[in-house]
């Protein structure tokens, strides 16, 4: 069982990295919670770490740099180290194209693509005084691909993806890997916001969404526990051999 690692997992404040940082959380991990939300954070915190002996909470945007440099200077100041950080926040909206405004792609970059970078670039340094860290960036399966009605989500998760085999190159040398967890559709609260936009641009609801997808695969549907235990994989030292890859679930 892993102990004294610390991690800083975000967008924790629900949904799947509310998962991952419970699961790290059972290991013996000592958590970093972000999120934008502070309510979110609190609650994350009730719910899996009731005693606040292995949380904190820190509020914070993860595109805007101070707010990221404040986040890992917190974890730094309790508990001296970074040695796992997962590029967690995010959010999918569906739209078409054509529909799609400036403010709109901006934001989804800026989370998926700025707020990876900013704690890429605040975690190494710790990281590379250690000599050993781990990156971990929760991608999508549709970072793969394309689609009619999420075509700047699909794009941001790319342009993360690539990030993250960029810093796999970078600092290997320094004991320090970086994958992704690739996952498909998951039931999240993320998904169920995106209700109003499933019925207006597709005909059904969230609901009907998650069940057409459903029975085009020929397994159970991808659970937070999926991600969460293959985020831990990728961070234990048994993983050291792999680096710049996409685990997908």
């Amino acid at each position: 069982m892993t102990t004294d690692r610390i991690a800083i997992v975000t967008g924790s404040g629900s949904g799947i990295g509310r998962g991952i940082a419970s699961h790290l959380i059972e290991l013996g991990y000592k958590v970093a919670i972000q999120d934008l939300n502070p309510e979110r954070v609190a609650e994350t915190i009730s719910l899996i770490d009731p005693q606040s002996k292995q949380t904190i909470g820190v509020v914070g945007d993860v595109s805007i740099p101070t707010d990221v440099a404040h986040c890992v200077n917190e974890v730094i100041a309790q508990w001296g180290r970074i040695d796992l950080l997962v590029n967690n926040a995010g959010y999918c909206q569906i739209k078409p194209i054509m529909d799609i405004s400036h403010e709109e792609i901006t934001r989804m970059f800026n989370v998926h693509v700025m707020g990876t970078f900013l704690f890429i670039q605040n975690c190494v340094p710790f990281m590379k005084q250690q000599k050993f860290g781990r990156i971990v960036n929760i991608v999508s399966a549709l970072g793969a691909g394309a689609s009619e009605f999420t075509s700047h989500y699909q794009a941001a998760k790319a342009a993360q993806h690539s990030i993250g085999k960029s810093a796999a190159i970078s600092f290997a040398k320094y004991g320090i890997t970086s994958n992704s967890v690739s996952p498909s559709t998951v039931e999240s609260n993320l998904f169920y916001e995106n209700d109003q936009n499933f019925l207006k641009h597709m005909g059904h609801g969230a609901k009907e969404e998650l069940a057409r997808r459903a029975s085009l695969k020929s397994t159970e549907a991808v659970t937070t526990m999926d991600i969460a235990r293959a985020v831990a994989f990728l961070a234990e030292s048994t993983s050291n051999q792999i680096n710049g890859q996409v685990l997908g679930i």
